[in-house]
């Protein structure tokens, strides 16, 4: 799908009442100012990818999209306001690294996991974040937005997409876990 057909698609569904795909009616905010808009590129020092900026100056400052919505640029966990909080607060030595600069949490699917936005690619590379482990993914934001209005958007489509490069995994992961010393009963 082209932007202009996925920017259709996308306010269809927001003008059939179906925002995000919270289950409840959710009050769709207005659109983003141009104000708004300029000052996160600034901030981050990269343009907003050109369909995510149509998006949040034509229809809606965060609110829509997949799972519970887009975040708004600044309010409530914004996408600035985190950002900038994320990139300057002092992390503990067991506190995954900080993103790139450039890269925003840009939505969450639920509340240990969520997706990111990568600025610096120009049409906006997605990442996932997954309890503080970070995938950078195969796939632009054109793409997820098509695979979640498409109903695809799911772990099995993400999970292959997950790149190697950029990506963070915590420790955990790579320790060995010590061996079971739980014995299935014979009666099993």
């Amino acid at each position: 799908m082209t932007d202009d057909e996925l920017f259709d698609a996308v306010l269809a569904r927001v003008r059939t009442g179906r925002p995000t795909d919270e289950p409840s009616e959710v009050t769709v905010p207005e659109p983003a100012s141009l104000g708004a808009v300029e000052e996160v590129e600034r901030v981050v020092g990269y343009p907003m990818p050109p369909l995510v900026r149509r998006l949040y100056l034509e229809i809606a400052d965060g609110g829509i999209g997949p799972f519970s919505g887009f975040y708004p640029l600044r309010d409530g966990p914004g996408m600035l306001t985190d950002y900038v909080e994320f990139l300057t607060c002092e992390l503990a030595p067991t506190d995954p690294p900080p993103t790139p600069a450039g890269v925003l949490f840009f939505c969450f699917e639920h509340a240990m996991s969520g997706m990111l936005l990568d600025f610096r690619h120009p049409e906006g590379q997605m990442w996932l974040w997954d309890q503080g482990d970070r995938h950078k993914l195969d796939l632009t934001f054109p793409q997820w937005l098509e695979a979640w209005l498409g109903g695809r958007l799911t772990d099995q489509f993400m999970e292959p997409r997950k790149l190697q490069d950029e990506s963070w995994v915590g420790s955990w992961v790579c320790e060995e876990l010590p061996p079971s010393t739980f014995e299935v009963p014979d009666s099993l």
